[in-house]
């Protein structure tokens, strides 16, 4: 069969300002993919980090300018198509998640299977954190309400008034917390200082502490550290996990970042071969991203798979989230379907 793809940009809206240590947004433009056959259509999506690549935009003309060798790809063979993705966008891997998405989706689609099952995965997910971005203090009460039906939080750091805002947060909630500074501490005693302060505030883990290019120093916070440290920035592609080794506990994995289902899985058997634990992440992301990453979420230890219900609205549905608790469908594919 003979395969068309459209693509369009979508603007979601978060509910709040998602701040992180480097940047805040209210909304997010992603890029939705379409590949049909005909008869199935297989969902991909696109949510590009500026710490990574290029925006919306760019993608668009990416796609515009390879379309006919894109639709030339065999839906079939994903280990050929992975290669062949990375060589024709290697400066976006949110793209190449995009693309590997669909594929696999429409594969699914094809064989009647959910891409859990084809994957060898289960429906048995361990409960997924719900994310606090950096905000004012005044709104800190605000947000521990709305993220009331979640059991887990993961709260973003970085700032000068760290303290302060972990500080609200106890106020109003005594539950497991895991801390997310994405590079916001800069040195190794600011580091130490900030682990052994968080290790008393029932935090879990510690994610990507200091910047990426700073390993050594993360291995040295690593002897000193009573939490795990789970690398983030530092966790890209599955060619980066044989140089973390000494200086993380963990690895997060995301579709935008390694570039989609094929790398993810290969970065799942890099990581049981280097004994890290696994976290899977994402952006701020629709549906689509969520149920895509979602397919291979028991393989993890952690999840934090909350993208989606960060939205205002979400134009797609799939997996469902009820309190942290991910819902894998028994839906071929992804099992992706368009809201009004």
């Amino acid at each position: 069969m003979s395969l068309s793809l459209k693509w369009s940009i979508q603007r979601i809206t978060t509910k709040f300002e998602f701040k992180i240590a480097r940047s805040a947004e209210s909304y997010y433009d992603v890029v939705i993919l379409e590949l049909s056959d005909g008869e199935f259509t297989g969902f991909g999506e696109a949510a590009p980090s500026r710490r990574y690549e290029n925006g919306p935009e760019a993608i668009l003309e990416m796609l515009s300018s390879k379309n006919d060798q894109i639709l030339d790809i065999h839906v079939d063979d994903a280990e050929s198509r992975q290669e062949q993705l990375e060589i024709m966008f290697p400066e976006s891997y949110s793209l190449q998640a995009a693309l590997d998405t669909a594929f696999w989706d429409l594969y699914g689609q094809r064989q009647g299977t959910p891409l859990w099952k084809m994957f060898g995965a289960t429906q048995d997910l361990v409960t997924s954190s719900y994310t606090i971005g950096i905000s004012d203090l005044s709104i800190i009460p605000e947000k521990i309400e709305e993220a009331a039906p979640y059991p887990i939080l993961k709260i973003k750091l970085g700032t000068d008034y760290d303290h302060d805002i972990i500080r609200a947060i106890r106020a109003e909630t005594d539950k497991v917390l895991r801390v997310d500074v994405n590079e916001g501490w800069k040195t190794v005693d600011q580091a130490k200082r900030g682990a052994e302060w968080l290790a008393e505030e029932n935090v879990e883990f510690l994610e990507q502490p200091m910047p990426s290019n700073q390993l050594d120093d993360i291995a040295e916070l690593r002897e000193f550290s009573p939490l795990p440290l789970v690398a983030d920035e530092n966790s890209v592609r599955p060619e980066d996990l044989p140089g973390l080794v000494g200086a993380y506990d963990g690895i997060n994995i995301k579709l935008m970042k390694c570039g989609g289902l094929t790398n993810a899985r290969r970065m799942i058997e890099l990581s049981q071969k280097h004994n890290f634990d696994i976290m899977m992440g994402c952006m701020v992301e629709t549906s689509i991203g969520i149920s895509a990453m979602s397919q291979l979420g028991s393989f993890a230890r952690w999840l934090d798979l909350d993208g989606n219900v960060l939205l205002a609205a979400d134009p797609f549905g799939g997996v469902g989230n009820q309190a942290g608790e991910i819902i894998l469908l028994d839906k071929p594919g992804l099992g992706i379907e368009k809201r009004s």
